[in-house]
């Protein structure tokens, strides 16, 4: 059977605080968030699983996941460490069709993964979710470089509208103060990329689109596309550097940093910021970061350019 990533599931970012995330979206990006209870079965069919420990935004085609570690009791045991406030970038997961066949494929490469409460999977046969019978496992850090979530298509429903058959990105909101046109690409750091393009090239056939010297970020960056989005590996150079200095949060392996939106108006962007009394980690003509010590631990970026390569339209 032949597989194919469709898009990105959601990033999974970890908090300290759902309530001040919930907040932030509301005040910053003009969205209201949904607690992931809303996304699961009754709970007669899932009694044991944890219904509060969520919030999910859907930032244009993205659906953002604030996890709080403390509440993510999988099994009566807490399955993901603590985060420092304000939170950090952990994971993200892709929806895909085949997900059986990729979780063998990974096998053959030596790729190993886990089910949500940690437990290795089978040589045999991947780790099930434990809210509904479908596929879902997490790759090793240690084989695929950082926690890769695969989730089947056809297991996504509500509240995700890109479950909807023929659902697609809608026009520029007016009222989005951030005039958020679509999501231009999520930054993993790396030191050592060889295990990232392994599993986002050469297993999941990801393709590469770019490669340059990123100037803000000081890294020598590789933009793959896959599925419906794109993905900066990207080495830091400088030691002492923002990259440099966050690529030590997940070491030894590679750092989920940062997501880039392509903007219809970056001036307008920079307003609503300084209105917001957001200050800013880095900027150039064309691009801003905000400081995530301000931004939920996010350095949010925002960019009137696409990837050299990239060939989505703005809407």
């Amino acid at each position: 059977m032949a597989y194919k990533v469709q898009y990105m599931w959601h990033p999974t970012h970890k908090v300290s605080d759902l309530v001040a995330c919930e907040k932030f979206f509301r005040d910053v990006f003009n969205l209201e968030s949904t607690p992931v209870e809303a996304n699961l079965p009754p709970k007669e069919e899932c009694p044991t699983y944890p219904r509060d420990y969520s919030i999910l935004t859907m930032i244009r085609e993205v659906m953002f996941d604030c996890v709080d570690p403390k509440k993510y009791i999988v099994e009566g045991r807490q399955s993901l460490e603590d985060v420092k406030a304000p939170g950090h970038l952990f994971c993200f997961g892709l929806a895909v069709d085949g997900a059986d066949e990729i979780y063998r494929v990974c096998i053959e490469n030596g790729i190993r993964s886990t089910d949500q409460a940690n437990r290795l999977g089978s040589l045999k046969k991947p780790p099930t979710t434990g809210f509904k019978n479908a596929t879902l496992f997490f790759t090793l850090p240690e084989s695929a470089g950082l926690r890769y979530q695969i989730y089947p298509c056809s297991a996504t429903g509500p509240p995700d509208p890109r479950a909807e058959p023929g659902w697609t990105l809608p026009p520029v909101s007016e009222s989005d103060p951030l005039c958020l046109e679509f999501c231009s690409h999520h930054t993993i750091l790396s030191a050592s990329p060889i295990k990232a393009f392994n599993f986002l090239i050469g297993i999941l056939k990801g393709r590469i689109i770019h490669q340059s010297r990123n100037e803000l970020l000081e890294t020598d960056s590789t933009y793959i596309s896959l599925g419906d989005g794109v993905y900066e590996i990207a080495v830091p150079t400088r030691a002492g550097s923002f990259a440099a200095e966050d690529l030590k949060f997940n070491a030894p392996f590679d750092t989920y940093h940062a997501l880039t939106w392509k903007v219809r108006d970056l001036a307008k962007v920079r307003r609503h910021l300084e209105d917001k009394t957001i200050p800013l980690l880095m900027q150039d003509e064309h691009m801003v970061v905000t400081d995530p010590k301000y931004t939920i631990g996010v350095p949010w970026g925002f960019t009137d350019r696409k990837v050299p390569g990239d060939l989505r339209l703005s809407p």
